[in-house]
């Protein structure tokens, strides 16, 4: 049985989505699912198995064991790590058929040895660090080295090369151009060195908003959920969220003048005052920092919240929602009637951004797809 508070995942608006990004690109630009953080909190197998057949013609990972689950999962279709790999993950990298992100001589070397041990040739991806300072290739002179190590590593082939941006989604594009020629610098040493891998450096504010830096695929993350980077919705980008949070009213009660609700009593009641409690709180990753800051969807209306959030329950205001009753439903993220509310609305009141409150919905929420 399922628990009273679940999320709703409509795959055909993550299709949708795609579909959305799609429009802003050639016909022939590859398109990489990014499904790392468990699909940014929507699922990691079921996203990866609807996008495999709905347009996607890569899945991008964070690490090695999130790439092993999916194979195990029955994905077929490449599959890039988009973070660092340590030398003890690489056998099952090639064991997996997974495909590293290589950005020092070190770990082409290792990578080489692992794939040789093992009988495989293996796919990876150079990256290039163009000023984001995370990881990288930072000097064009241990690039070429590495170009040249590559001439003698016979099971492993260049497949890629890739770079990601620092400030894509916002309206002026300086840096993010600035990146992308500092990018092409070290595509024209692989192209002179003989090697012409795919190339890839647009996130989901790039793919949407700057197409001459889609290169030959673009990495399709939060847009792919339906939320803009920018953390506002953006003119003729027509995104739809694909996660609603939802709950039901499990207790309501009256509290006189006076009474407080709530650990540390930060809510005390001015007037009578009807207090409904949902059974959601942070131990489902409903964030305590939105104690008396958010609100809830309950017949169509605004409930706000009351009282500190505890681990597994939260109380709100129905006082002007007279009609309200227990097991009746209340949308934590979503739509409800003409309301809704975002996931960048919710990151306003945790003082956070949409990718956070998405993948902040813990494990024990059940998720429930819907085609």
């Amino acid at each position: 049985m399922l628990r009273a508070t679940n999320t709703e995942i409509q795959l055909n608006r993550i299709a949708h989505n795609i579909a959305e990004i799609k429009t802003r690109l050639r016909p022939e630009t590859k398109y990489l699912a990014v499904v790392k953080a468990n699909a940014y909190g929507h699922g990691i197998e079921e996203v990866a198995r609807f996008v495999q057949r709905n347009g996607a013609d890569y899945l991008g990972v964070a690490i090695a064991e999130e790439g092993a689950r999916l194979r195990m999962a029955g994905i077929t279709i490449p599959i890039l790590i988009l973070g660092a790999s340590m030398d003890t993950h690489l056998e099952c990298i090639v064991e997996n058929d997974l495909i590293p992100t290589v950005f020092s001589s070190h770990t082409l070397l290792q990578l080489q040895s692992a794939a040789a041990r093992l009988g495989r040739l293996c796919r990876f991806h150079f990256k290039i660090d163009t000023g984001m300072n995370r990881i990288g290739f930072t000097h064009t002179e241990d690039f070429r080295e590495a170009l040249s190590l590559l001439q003698d590593c016979p099971n492993l082939r260049l497949d890629g090369m890739f770079t990601h941006f620092a400030v894509s989604e916002l309206p002026d594009h300086s840096f993010t151009l600035q990146q992308g020629a500092r990018f092409r610098e070290y595509v024209a040493l692989a192209h002179a060195a003989g090697y012409h891998p795919l190339l890839h450096a647009a996130n989901s504010g790039a793919a949407l908003g700057i197409p001459e830096l889609q290169f030959d695929m673009v990495r399709g993350g939060i847009a792919m959920y339906g939320y803009h980077p920018s953390g506002y919705p953006v003119d003729g980008v027509d995104l739809l969220p694909a996660l609603s949070w939802k709950t039901n009213i499990v207790n309501i009660k009256t509290i006189r003048p006076g009474e407080s609700v709530s650990y540390g009593r930060r809510f005390i009641a001015e007037k009578e005052t009807r207090v409904a409690t949902l059974p959601v709180g942070y131990g489902d990753g409903y964030k305590r920092s939105m104690s008396g800051r958010a609100e809830v969807l309950i017949h169509g209306r605004r409930a706000p919240l009351v009282g500190t959030v505890c681990m597994d329950q939260v109380m709100c205001d129905v006082t002007g929602i007279p009609d309200a009753a227990i097991g009746d439903e209340v949308v934590l993220l979503g739509s409800q009637g003409a309301e809704t509310i975002s996931a960048d609305e919710i990151a306003g009141w945790a003082d956070t951004i949409s990718y956070e409150i998405l993948l902040s919905i813990s494990d024990r929420v059940p998720r429930i797809y819907l085609r």
